[in-house]
């Protein structure tokens, strides 16, 4: 089977592990360059790299960085029209890469959500009360890997930060802060099964629990309830292939975040588990399935 693996760049761990799974599994493998895929739609429909038409491929792996979304929507919408399988679709990327759109999406899925308020213009202290209790955590909708990212501590200091962001364009998303030790859980979601987890330990004098800022991740086995949880908020966002990013709060996981293009080199160093081998299987089981509906 032919199995093409979307990437910005081939040296990515991520993209040289699927590439890897792929080979072993006695698969061919192809490694296709993000900004370089032409998209055509005058005349018959096409999606080409190096000269190349996409269609030669049984099913695609696309690992849609966060600097690439936009030119990722279209890329993934133009491959739905083509009907091409693909492990990510063009909606499940807009949603999750949207921090509101993916909240409201696990909010009408019933799943818990830290309280969130959508900031446009700054807060006033006669609506204070209405928002949330402080300290909390005030985010850029489009942020990445903890940026973006920030514990505030009153509605004055929260007014500052959305006056001087909403000079550059960006809404802000206010949330609760719920309690921890600088710890969340990360799931990795393949389809319909949680294929590892682990504990983020924030590093030193650092609240986020980001692996890029330095976290440790330490193996963890969710109980069936919050395996359900991560898979049914990875399904609500509209992905197949996810991180979701979880804290408790007694015994009931909040959804922090569901990520479109999880990395899972902390993952397999923490756990073992290399997730590249489930995502490649599952993208040859969609294969198998049949061609994609047309939007």
């Amino acid at each position: 089977m032919k199995i093409g693996v979307i990437s910005k760049k081939p040296t990515y761990w991520s993209t040289k592990a699927l590439l890897a799974a792929i080979r072993k599994q006695g698969h061919e493998g192809t490694y296709v360059k993000t900004d370089e895929v032409r998209l055509i739609v005058a005349g018959k429909d096409d999606a080409t790299y190096n000269g190349a038409s996409l269609r030669g491929q049984d099913v695609l792996i696309p690992r849609i960085g966060r600097s690439m979304t936009d030119f990722g929507k279209m890329l993934l919408r133009q491959l739905e029209l083509m009907g091409i399988r693909t492990t990510l679709t063009s909606d499940g990327l807009i949603t999750a890469r949207n921090k509101f759109l993916a909240l409201q999406s696990l909010r009408q899925a019933d799943i818990p959500i830290p309280r969130s308020i959508l900031l446009a213009s700054r807060p006033n202290l006669m609506e204070a009360a209405h928002l949330v209790h402080y300290p909390a955590v005030l985010k850029i909708l489009s942020g990445t890997q903890g940026i973006g990212v920030m514990r505030v501590k009153s509605i004055e200091e929260t007014a500052s930060i959305v006056d001087t962001l909403k000079f550059f364009g960006e809404v802000m998303c206010l949330q609760e802060y719920i309690p921890n030790p600088g710890v969340d859980i990360r799931a990795l979601v393949v389809g319909d099964r949680v294929v590892g987890s682990m504990k983020r330990v924030a590093a030193h004098n650092e609240w986020r629990a980001n692996i890029h800022l330095g976290a440790k991740g330490i193996a963890m086995e969710l109980d069936d309830h919050a395996k359900q949880v991560a898979v049914k908020a990875s399904k609500a966002v509209g992905l197949e292939i996810s991180g979701v990013d979880m804290i408790f709060r007694g015994d009931t996981p909040y959804v922090l975040e569901v990520n479109a293009s999880p990395g899972f080199k902390g993952l397999l160093e923490a756990t073992g588990i290399n997730a590249a081998d489930a995502m490649v299987e599952y993208a040859v089981e969609k294969a198998k399935a049949g061609s994609p509906k047309r939007p």
